[in-house]
């Protein structure tokens, strides 16, 4: 995907906020239009190089994401997207993100991370997770799009191996749902499928390379168009065929020293979509 096709796009059109939190319903058939997702990723409240319990540098990072809460307030998305590592310490969840979550005045949805349950997903891990965001996992109906958020971390080795086949049996049959949109169909989840190139090797930042590309051919086979991502703490725009791969600043630590902010994904289909930027 060349540079043209990335900046493709048109102006942000004001939309109505929704009036209560809660998934925004619709269907393939009705409502098809402009989308306007706030992509907001790996706040990671108390990352910092020097310490891994350093509260300055907490207090700093929730400060700065409470700023994003209210810019995202006043663009009032449809919706509100945040694709994981929410916070540095999982044991930190409860510490603000239920006060966070209810300052939103807009639907929000949670992709979870490593941060959050683990390099390999835990039932200790999870179980706070869930208790937090009430689920690791779902799918739901904005404006006439099916938008899918997954569990990434069950791409990797867990003790929680009955969850994890659910969890795949769950994604394959939403796979198969999405295929009613017409290519309206975004995926998010916290790893991206590849950080460089498809056929790159395993590394920190990517899917394991085995199934990485059977993934991503039951991604385009069900009409997925854009998979929203985090977890690289680098803004990137990638292309895999007709999949458009988005990650965006974060409000924690960018290690491509970008400005903190978030992403304004803004679409009325996979030729008529931008990414813009909004700085906190």
């Amino acid at each position: 995907m060349d540079r043209r096709e990335f900046l493709l796009g048109s102006a942000l059109a004001a939309l109505p906020a929704f009036a209560k939190s809660g998934a925004p319903q619709g269907s393939p058939e009705s409502h098809a239009g402009r989308i306007r997702i706030a992509h907001l990723t790996d706040p990671q409240f108390g990352f910092d190089w020097t310490s891994q319990d350093n509260e300055a540098k907490y207090a700093a990072d929730l400060a700065r994401f409470e700023r994003a809460v209210a810019r995202v307030n006043d663009i009032k998305p449809d919706l509100v997207l945040i694709t994981g590592d929410m916070t540095h310490k999982a044991e930190d969840l409860s510490r603000d993100w239920p006060r966070l979550l209810g300052m939103f005045k807009v639907p929000v949805v949670v992709a979870p991370g490593n941060h959050d349950m683990g390099q390999k997903v835990s039932k200790e891990n999870r179980d706070r997770y869930l208790s937090v965001f009430g689920s690791d996992y779902q799918s739901l109906d904005v404006k006439g799009w099916r938008v899918i958020v997954g569990n990434t971390q069950f791409w990797y080795k867990t003790e929680l191996v009955d969850e994890q086949l659910k969890y795949e049996e769950w994604l394959k049959a939403e796979l198969e749902k999405a295929k009613l949109y017409d290519g309206r169909v975004i995926l998010a989840g916290h790893i991206p499928p590849f950080a460089h190139a498809f056929d790159e090797g395993n590394s920190y930042e990517n899917y394991p390379k085995e199934g990485r590309e059977a993934r991503l051919l039951a991604y385009r086979n069900a009409g997925v168009k854009f998979y929203i991502c985090g977890h690289t703490h680098r803004m990137s725009m990638h292309g895999y065929k007709d999949l458009t791969i988005l990650n965006a600043e974060t409000t924690s630590l960018n290690f491509d020293r970008r400005p903190f902010g978030f992403r304004l994904f803004d679409a009325v289909d996979e030729c008529d979509w931008s990414y813009k930027f909004v700085n906190v």
